[in-house]
């Protein structure tokens, strides 16, 4: 039934075939089940475990290396191609085991949010698990409760919600049951709750109209399934790279076939040499280097309380440029806290977190008495809803007992009557009475209670209330709420009437910023990296927020937004610095401008309007505590403390594993240059080959492999977030390429020579030495790139992991020749002065590095 909204109330009965007295029997609402489905979000489908597994293998990289385990075996390579397979299984499986464990605890979080509903079947108010709730069932709703589905309200008891989850606005909604107009927004549409929301304050009955993807909560969920998931820098990186790798190993067969045939060399011979060396000099370690990076950075962060599901996800982070964030539970705490009072003509602060009711009250910059205002602290609390014990009620209520208790109130009246609060009068009274006397307690919107008001508390007196007064007060209420204050006004009576209230003052209540907040946007703002605050909340209180962080303040409205064009949009965004007002298709459209301007966008969110933004930004980033589940599904990672700062720590991890992976690129690339160079001038010349394709693969995996995962470890440098985020256009080997040419010819120099110099005691001990001398000078080689433009000695001790890596492989070379490995590789022992030549000659092509660095720096 469309609109639920507009209809008449026996006209919604009749159309559900329901009873609101005595609800659904339980043998209609089993069929009803079977017809309609459980009152679950079915958006898309569970990723299962060998999806997850098939996932690993899509990298244009690992395709390469598919492809070289193909050709090993057509060349009889049964080796190389085993050892090839297994390191694409190992890869997959490792990958396999990181995002299987995301998801597996994804699922625990699910589970914690397990909801229940209470309704009437039969007559007979009961509670079952709301994922059985079915259209008609007419549910009970307290305060406190997390409403099971969609429902029109039939009987309400001054029934507040918090729609923030859905709405993005923080503030408590004020329900009734009268007939709505037609066309209204979600957040105007007051006589329905919706699935997901929060009941804060009262009780009502309602009438499901719509559960699982057919909810709003569900609408959101299914587009879900029609945003595209963008593609990360890395994989952009890997692509170009992995275009260029093949063309490069086609490149190598060619040429090498094409010196075979000039030196009349047997055709078969010579392809089969080709491909031979071409497979041995692809860097297969590189996927399994990356992956296994990518996983210690998830390992790192999971101890600061953030779950990536995506191992691509933390070197996206370090690559963003503008992060998108949530105003409500984001960049502030979601706990609203009465931080200010203004009684007296005089401000006063109060100190304190969250609903701490310890706090200190201040003015002028000197402690002030709180029994000084004592009856405007006894009207918060009584003229209140709210239980301070389970913090159960509105939100804005509860900072109102918090503040009442810091001042020290003990009071022990008893409730006569109410009048609740409703958006129309726009205040609340109680009559409360101790003993024999009555007192009228009100709260409400300023400029209604000072209309209401014959007096005004002034230094324990009261006096008859002026105009000047009245107006100076106002002109107080305007300045508080510019400040991102959500100001009520408060008054009493001694006789238990409206006739004679008497002003006490204005209570400023604010969601406070996080705490970690402002330094996170400082050290973004370091990082060159842009924050645009997107919030349904409205224009004021954005902006104040904006202000008290530091962020620009022009400002656009989701209505300003439905009237220009997508081309419009794609310049206006790089001026606007917060969209308020704004619904779930603004955030997405907000979010795919800056992606056509070229930006990497990372979003925060945590309530189901935030999920379509969550999957379409390059990164989505979900809250683990106050999030839905539709909303960590739609993200790459999950904050589980949903801590802002964690956003920044990620970022800097993904910069700093992007950093490791060009060292490890470097590392692999310009090693495997001096092995393609060394044989391709031994095949032109004429010459004996000095390193077997079997010499090369054994120095691919194990000497390049153990090393380049060790730069993984490599911690960040200092100044990492000082510097602008690289641009996207630059692949993962900008600025490198003089690097490895240069590190390719002298390899292809050092070892030629050592070769030839050893030559005449015999092609076996030559190839040795060549080698060793190859393995050495890669392993010096390695703490060369660790230190970047800096001499080798800088950080030289700060990766225990490196140094203990080259130990290793130092020791597998010992291994490699002085046991029977050494006959299968044709090889031969050598002695203390073979060694020590190889040594000097490694640390002489590593000086000559070094060298180069100084003179380029």
């Amino acid at each position: 039934m469309q609109e639920c909204y507009t209809k008449e109330e026996r006209d919604m009965i009749k159309h559900f075939k329901t009873d609101p007295k005595k609800g659904l029997s339980d043998r209609e609402a089993n069929l009803r089940l079977i017809k309609d489905g459980k009152n679950l979000i079915t958006h898309k489908k569970k990723i299962s475990k060998i999806n997850i597994f098939i996932n690993q293998f899509k990298n244009p990289l690992i395709y390469i290396l598919i492809v070289a385990v193909l050709i090993s075996l057509l060349i009889k390579h049964f080796l190389d191609a085993g050892v090839i397979f297994a390191i694409l299984l190992l890869n997959s499986l490792f990958g396999y085991y990181q995002e299987y464990k995301a998801e597996k605890s994804l699922e625990l979080l699910k589970k914690r949010d397990a909801l229940h509903a209470k309704v009437i079947r039969n007559g007979i108010v009961k509670q079952i698990n709301a994922e059985n709730l079915v259209v008609g069932d007419i549910i009970v709703l307290e305060t406190g409760d997390k409403v099971p589905a969609d429902a029109r309200l039939l009987k309400i008891f001054s029934l507040q919600t918090n729609e923030s989850i859905l709405t993005g606005e923080s503030s408590a909604v004020n329900k009734e049951c009268k007939i709505l107009s037609e066309k209204i927004p979600l957040a105007d549409q007051t006589n329905m709750v919706f699935s997901g929301t929060i009941v804060t304050y009262g009780r009502g009955f309602a009438l499901v109209t719509s559960t699982g993807n057919d909810s709003e909560f569900g609408k959101i969920a299914k587009s879900l399934a029609e945003i595209k998931t963008e593609i990360t820098p890395l994989q952009k990186s890997l692509s170009l790279f992995s275009k260029k790798i093949g063309i490069v190993i086609l490149g190598i067969i060619a040429i090498l076939f094409l010196i075979g045939l000039l030196r009349k060399l047997n055709v078969l011979d010579t392809f089969m040499i080709a491909l031979s060396l071409a497979v041995a000099a692809i860097p297969e370690g590189i996927p399994a280097v990356i992956t296994l990076t990518l996983a210690l950075g998830t390992q790192r962060l999971i101890k600061k309380r953030s779950l990536v599901r995506k191992l691509s996800a933390i070197e996206t982070l370090g690559s963003s440029t503008v992060i998108c964030s949530d105003k409500t539970g984001t960049l502030t705490s979601g706990q609203m806290i009465a931080s200010h009072i203004y009684t007296d003509n005089q401000i006063i602060g109060v100190s304190g977190e969250g609903y701490s009711t310890y706090g200190r009250f201040s003015c002028s910059g000197d402690t002030f008495d709180p029994k000084r205002i004592k009856k405007l602290l006894e009207c918060a609390w009584l003229c209140n809803n709210s239980i301070l014990k389970g913090l159960i009620g509105d939100p804005t209520e509860l900072a109102l007992k918090v503040i009442a208790k810091k001042g020290g109130v003990d009071i022990n009246f008893d409730r006569i009557d109410e009048l609740p609060f409703d958006s129309q009068k726009k205040y609340m009274t109680t009559l409360d009475q101790n003993g024999n006397k009555r007192i009228l307690h009100m709260k409400g919107a300023p400029e209604v209670i000072l209309d209401k008001c014959k007096y005004i508390s002034y230094m324990g007196r009261n006096i008859l209330f002026t105009s000047k007064q009245k107006e100076k007060i106002l002109k107080m209420n305007t300045r508080m709420a510019k400040n991102a204050l959500r100001v009520l006004g408060f008054a009493y009576s001694e006789d238990g009437t409206e006739d004679n209230l008497i002003f006490l003052g204005l209570i400023g209540i604010r969601d406070p910023l996080r705490k970690e907040v402002k330094k996170a946007v400082h050290i973004c703002k370091k990082a060159g990296i842009r924050i645009i605050m997107i919030t349904g909340d409205n224009a004021v209180t954005a902006q104040a927020v904006a202000r008290e962080l530091n962020l620009g303040t022009e400002i656009m409205l989701g209505r300003e937004l439905n009237g220009i064009s997508d081309i419009r949009l794609k310049h206006l965004v790089k001026q606007i610095d917060i969209f308020a007002r704004v619904n779930p298709e603004h955030k997405v459209r907000i979010l795919k401008a800056l992606q056509e301007n070229g930006e990497i966008v990372v979003m925060t969110g945590d309530g189901i309007n935030d999920a379509p933004a969550l999957k379409k930004a390059n990164v989505g980033v979900a809250m683990g505590i106050t999030g839905t589940d539709v909303s960590r599904e739609a993200s790459d990672m999950v904050l589980l403390d949903d801590s802002f700062s964690s956003i920044v720590l990620a970022i800097r991890e993904g910069r700093t594993i992007f950093d490791n992976i060009k060292k490890f690129f470097k590392f692999l690339l310009s090693a495997n240059l001096g092995e393609i160079g060394i044989i391709a001038i031994a095949l032109l010349f004429g010459f004996p080959l000095p390193l077997l394709p079997l010499h090369i693969l054994w120095v691919n995996l194990i000497t390049d492999g153990v090393p380049a995962l060790a730069l993984g470890a490599d911690p960040s440098n200092k100044k990492i977030m000082h510097r602008k985020p690289r641009n996207q256009k630059e692949g993962i080997l900008h600025g490198s390429l003089s690097f490895l040419a240069f590190v390719g010819m002298l390899v292809t120099a050092l070892v030629l020579f050592m070769f030839f110099s050893e030559f005449p005691f015999g092609i076996d001990k030559a190839r040795t030495i060549a080698l060793m001398t190859l393995v050495m000078f890669e392993l010096f080689l390695v703490f060369s790139i660790k230190s970047g433009k800096e001499n080798i000695f800088v950080g030289f001790f700060n990766n225990k992991f490196l140094i203990f890596s080259v130990l290793i492989c130092i020791g597998l070379q010992f291994v490699l020749i002085y046991t029977p490995l050494s006959s299968l590789f044709g090889l031969v022992n050598l002695g203390l002065f073979d060694w020590g030549k190889i040594v000097l000659v490694s640390l002489l092509g590593i000086f000559i590095l070094e060298i180069r660095k100084r003179f380029l720096k």
